[in-house]
């Protein structure tokens, strides 16, 4: 039987999913009765799943009328990017300067594997594994507020599908990224420290494809 958090987590996964799927779309009222019946839970872990998922941004409580999906405006995810790239940038500098010895050939291989997850319009696949190729980064930074903070902002981002119109246009946006990835392991290996922050700050998290995190 599952314990009251794991629960609860389900709770948000469930959510989170709806919205990244497009099932909820911004402005939209969560119905959390709707929510109890079709994952056989009671209230309370529903209630603690929307408060969670309203701290991490996603969606919006409102006075007296319960919960809404919060949409995010293009001039935010410019700023976050912004902040991402300079948190990310630091990450990146810091592991390059300590001891601890980081896998370039994994990174390596995943970098090659989210080619061919391109290829085959595998967006899903390619998200996860790109995720996993900055924390990899991120986590051998050794710095925990700095791993908690840069997780905080792209908590904001829960369009992860790349789903819409011009699926041509998402593919070549995510072939440049995914170069930029091999560029990034290039910096890293050298121990250019100056021209590795530039890049990720500048290039990496330039914000031309933030319009790839909109909910629309």
């Amino acid at each position: 039987m599952l314990n009251y958090r794991s629960l609860k987590d389900h709770v948000y996964e469930y959510i989170s999913n709806q919205i990244r799927e497009e099932a909820l779309k911004p402005g939209e009222r969560i119905n959390e009765s709707s929510i109890c019946e079709s994952l056989e839970v009671s209230r309370t872990p529903v209630r603690e799943a929307l408060l969670q998922l309203t701290l991490d941004g996603y969606i919006e409580q409102l006075p007296r009328r319960g919960f809404m999906v919060k949409a995010i405006s293009l001039s935010r995810v410019h700023n976050i990017y912004e902040i991402i790239g300079a948190l990310e940038a630091l990450a990146a500098t810091t592991c390059i300067q300590k001891e601890r010895a980081i896998d370039f050939e994994k990174l390596e291989q995943m970098t090659v594997k989210m080619n061919q997850l391109i290829e085959v319009q595998n967006y899903e696949g390619y998200y996860q594994l790109q995720h996993e190729f900055h924390q990899m980064i991120i986590d051998a930074s050794d710095n925990e507020d700095l791993n908690k903070m840069i997780g905080n902002l792209k908590k904001a981002f829960i369009k992860q599908a790349y789903t819409g119109a011009d699926q041509d246009e998402y593919q070549r946006a995510l072939k440049k990224t995914n170069e930029e990835h091999f560029q990034i392991i290039e910096l890293m290996q050298k121990k250019d420290i100056i021209g590795l922050r530039a890049f990720i700050q500048d290039v990496h998290w330039n914000s031309k494809y933030a319009f790839m995190e909109m909910l629309e």
